[in-house]
């Protein structure tokens, strides 16, 4: 790749940007303008309305005539911010506190000496809360009062009696740790809002722009590749979601900084005491991680667009990434949610927790370490996909269909093959539906639920499949492997699961914490003694379901016509290690499906990587079963973080020894060009 060429598309790419008025508006200047014109509106009504609350009169009505006492305390309660307590009649306080004549109605009993009052209200309307307020104080001081008084007529001292014990709270938190921890629950919302308005129009304009003008075609004439058309129009983008982000920052900090100074809106935070240099470190995390986050939003919108023919169409398409990106982005705000090594590698949510975690200074280097592996992993699967579709003559230049569930079924010809869009809406729909019910009902209905999950899994592209008059048989290589091939998987899934076993270990021991994870995973998964049942649902349903799903729909979908078929190998294991949302997990696992898609190209038949994961899972149920699972965690992991260099240099010969005769044996020695091609 030249390094001038893409400097040449980037500044080309910027220059069409700057020239589109409606971008910059839209994307620096209108959200440079809204959000300070935003808080400064929004602080200064809610203020005005809570004084004007403060300062409404209260109707009250008794059900029978309150004690003077009462209602002296009521008549003090009357100041420069409080409004009057108006005593009136009523006899039918239920409608009268429906139609807010009444904003209280108060019934007194008296037992034994002891008055006891019910204060009923209808908290529907907006005062309520300010009613409910001031009548608990009155009473307060009521009751006070008569304690006291009660005392004093028995010779005891009030203080001693009812103030035995003065409790003093003393913050010891610094003013930048107060500021921080405020930001922390802000920035993150509007850093990626910022990033997906800086990403979302020049994205559109790059790709969907470029197609409806026609000027895509002619930049494929000029003596550049495409990784090098790609990476221009990458960093162009990019750089504009940057640099939006970092201006809507500056921006909100420029408003608060206001908003601080003149209304002092956030208590206990002093000027005097107020140390910005504390607050660089964060920062700079916070920089970094906006960054990575704004390469990722570049790269997926460029990914969205790109399926577009029309700068219309790409606005719809890309209506959904911004619902999907916005909603996780509130985890920031969610008290109970925190930064561990779940949260750490889910997309969007990671950055939000990191930037909160940060500026609050609560953060842990380990965590920190995942989040931005985590995310360059999410940049480099986003860009090889980006590239990948820029391979793609039916994706660049609209020759064929987009979506395929958006066509009628009788236009659709029988045996259309999915495309690559089709695969990546399918994988979508699959992550989105896993998340939000397939944790569900795994939760709620335990081994049911996995299995449900499962049952959904499938269904999906067997669905997708039927809807677009597919060839089953295509499209999920639905062919009998010979004894050779089925060996050579075997093989293959032998050197490749010592390989992945290594590569755990050495996760474990950089990140402790997650054994906690697999421990929990382990819990969830399995039922004691229950062999049968375990065997069917955590080996057998996924080694069917997953693999018509993964090696068969999105390895259909992700083909070319090439003689290989090596990026759809690598970019549907990847996909499948990201569906299991573990880090610890996430790694092993999609280098287990490389190796099951690899072993599907060559043999063009999906029953190989059945095997290869029914064997894979069915081993993790044995050793649950009769190895006691949770002792023998523990124990290998004890064992494999001792382990020497020349002991980890013999695991990985054999694994090598085992994949070098699986590549013998499954290579196909007639040279079937069909077996990797549509």
């Amino acid at each position: 790749m030249r390094t001038k060429m893409v400097k040449s598309i980037f500044k080309k790419e910027m220059i069409d940007i700057l020239r589109d008025k409606k971008t910059l508006f839209m994307g620096i200047v209108l959200p440079l303008i809204l959000y300070p014109v935003i808080m400064i509106i929004m602080t200064q009504i809610m203020s005005a309305s809570m004084s004007s609350m403060e300062k409404d009169d209260i109707n009250i009505a008794f059900e029978k005539t309150p004690n003077q006492e009462l209602i002296k305390l009521m008549d003090e309660e009357k100041n420069d911010k409080n409004g009057n307590i108006n005593l009136i009649e009523t006899n039918n306080y239920k409608k009268e506190l429906e139609d807010g004549n009444i904003d209280a109605y108060i019934i007194t009993n008296i037992n034994n000496n002891i008055e006891e009052y019910e204060i009923y209200l209808n908290s529907s309307k907006e005062k309520s809360g300010t009613v409910i307020n001031k009548l608990e104080n009155i009473f307060e001081k009521y009751k006070t009062n008569i304690v006291e008084t009660k005392l004093i007529e028995i010779g005891l001292s009030p203080n001693e009696v009812l103030e035995p014990v003065v409790i003093e709270t003393i913050d010891v938190a610094k003013t930048e740790e107060i500021a921080g921890s405020l930001l922390g629950q802000i920035i993150p919302v509007i850093l990626i809002i910022g990033v997906l308005l800086g990403a979302i129009y020049p994205a559109i304009d790059s790709m969907a722009g470029e197609k409806e003008r026609g000027t895509l075609e002619t930049l494929f004439t000029l003596p550049i590749t495409n990784l090098e058309l790609v990476m221009g129009k990458y960093m162009a983008v990019s750089f504009c979601a940057i640099v939006t982000a970092l201006l809507n920052v500056l921006s909100i900090l420029l408003t608060l900084g206001f908003l601080f100074v003149s209304g002092g809106v956030v208590e206990g935070i002093s000027l005097s005491s107020f140390n910005i240099g504390e607050l660089i470190f964060p920062l700079i995390i916070t920089l970094l991680c906006i960054c990575l986050f704004a390469m990722v939003i570049s790269a997926v919108s460029m990914c969205v667009c790109s399926l577009a023919k029309s700068f219309k169409d790409a606005q719809n398409y890309i209506t959904p990434v911004m619902f999907l990106v916005l909603i996780p982005s509130y985890a920031s705000m969610i008290p109970t949610i925190k930064l561990d090594t779940f949260t750490s590698i889910i997309p969007v949510v990671n950055i939000s927790l990191l930037i909160k975690s940060v500026l609050g200074f609560n953060s842990e280097i380990n965590l920190v370490a995942m989040v931005f592996i985590s995310n360059f992993t999410f940049v480099i699967l986003a860009v090889i996909l980006l590239s990948k579709m820029f391979n793609s003559e039916e994706i660049l230049f609209g020759s064929s269909r987009s979506f395929s569930f958006l066509e009628k079924r009788s236009n659709i010809k029988k045996g259309t093959m999915p495309s690559m869009s089709d695969g990546i809406i399918l994988y979508a729909f699959g992550l989105v539906l896993l998340i939000y019910v397939g944790s569900l009902v795994q939760m709620k209905f335990g081994m049911a639920g996995i299995a449900m999950t499962q049952v959904m899994i499938i269904g999906l592209p067997l669905l997708f499949a039927y809807y677009i008059k597919s060839d089953f048989k295509k499209v999920f290589s639905l062919n009998i492997p010979s004894i050779k091939q089925v060996f050579g998987a075997i093989s293959l899934w032998i050197g490749t699961y010592i390989g992945v076993m290594l590569i755990s270990q050495i996760l474990i021991m950089l990140f402790p914490k997650s054994m906690e994870v697999v421990d929990g995973l382990n819990d969830a998964l399995f039922m004691k003694d229950n062999f049968i049942l375990n065997l069917l649902i955590v080996a057998c349903m996924p080694a069917i379901c997953e693999e018509i799903f993964f090696r068969g729909f999105l390895l259909s979908s992700f083909k070319d016509n090439k003689k290989t078929c090596t990026g759809a190998v690598i970019l549907t294991g990847v996909l499948f290690g990201f569906m299991h949302m573990d880090f610890i997990r996430m790694i092993p696992t999609g280098i287990l499906g490389i190796s099951f898609a690899y072993a599907v190209c060559k043999t063009n038949s999906i029953f190989v990587s059945m095997l290869m994961h029914f064997l894979n899972n069915g081993l993790s149920v044995v050793v649950s079963h009769f190895l006691s699972n949770i002792e023998h965690v523990e124990t290998s992991t004890n064992v494999s973080s001792s382990l020497s260099i020349f002991q980890c240099l013999v695991y990985i010969s054999i694994s090598i020894l085992f994949i070098g005769i699986a590549v013998k044996l499954l290579k196909n020695k007639n040279k079937n060009k069909e077996m990797c091609r549509n």
